[in-house]
């Protein structure tokens, strides 16, 4: 078995406006490909209205909140889907061939602890036709035995299974870890690449790499592999895997493409008003 890994990355939190901030980890921060087909993911606190209305495709966004979160956030788009999500539920918006949406915090206490995340689609899936859904966090398999909680957001681990229907595969496990005896093993299939982000604590990885709060690293399988994680204090973190994207990333803002012809084409569906509009 062989894992190949990445560099580390740290991403300090910015302010984004003034109920916002976020730590930033962009694909091309990473050696190689290691992070495809994960193009962007952005670790936020946000407790006010920050972004408005905006248009996505060629990709899916998604937003994974932790437990620790306070208050829901409202998601409205342009297919006329209007739904509140909260502490450690899933919110998958499937951009593909162009969607408008905007999510925002509600209550006046809400604190918002969570993920955004870009999962590029294969050139031959970027026309997809846009959607979005949300799975409870209730709804999730809990791996739960001595020193380790695994919530499945997204994939399979052995014969749990999320109910995420994902538009390719997908692997998304929310980790906490104690002091165990035993590493805690992620098989990761060949011609995967996992990307692994520690929220708090101190992950060590196959024995040898110590990841700290606030780092992320990647780790691409030739063959089928394991990852193996463990820690001396409590640790947080968070596992995204999935197969790797073999092809050119051409980005603009909200717009994920694997050539300059096909963005500019969704640049034009958008300009046309083929995205639609969110309902008010």
């Amino acid at each position: 078995m062989s894992l190949r890994f990445s560099n580390i990355v740290t991403a300090r939190p910015m302010p984004v406006g003034t109920g916002c901030t976020i730590a930033q980890f962009r694909h091309d921060a990473f050696q190689g490909a290691a992070m495809s087909p994960f193009v962007m993911v952005d670790h936020f606190h946000m407790w006010q209205p920050t972004f408005d209305v905006h248009p996505h495709a060629g990709f899916s966004a998604v937003t994974l909140m932790f437990e620790d979160s306070r208050g829901e956030m409202l998601s409205r788009d342009s297919l006329g889907h209007h739904s509140q999500f909260g502490a450690g539920d899933l919110h998958w918006t499937l951009a593909g061939s162009g969607i408008l949406h905007t999510q925002l915090p509600v209550g006046e206490e809400a604190h918002i602890h969570a993920l955004q995340i870009f999962v590029n689609l294969p050139a031959r899936l970027k026309n997809l036709a846009p959607d979005s859904f949300c799975v409870p966090g209730k709804q999730m398999p809990i791996i739960g035995k001595a020193g380790v909680r695994v919530r499945i957001v997204a994939g399979q681990v052995g014969p749990l299974v999320s109910p995420a229907s994902t538009p390719t595969p997908v692997l998304m496990l929310d980790i906490k870890l104690q002091s165990i005896a035993e590493p805690y093993a992620v098989d990761l299939p060949a011609g995967w690449n996992a990307w692994l982000h520690v929220v708090s604590g101190q992950l060590d990885i196959d024995a040898s790499i110590s990841v700290q709060a606030g780092q992320a690293i990647c780790a691409s399988a030739a063959e089928a592999s394991q990852l193996s994680l463990s820690t001396t204090e409590e640790v947080h973190c968070v596992l995204l895997a999935a197969p790797n994207i073999d092809e050119a990333v051409v980005t603009h803002g909200p717009f994920v493409f694997e050539s300059k012809a096909s963005l500019q084409q969704a640049l034009e569906r958008l300009q046309a008003g083929h995205f639609g509009e969110v309902p008010a």
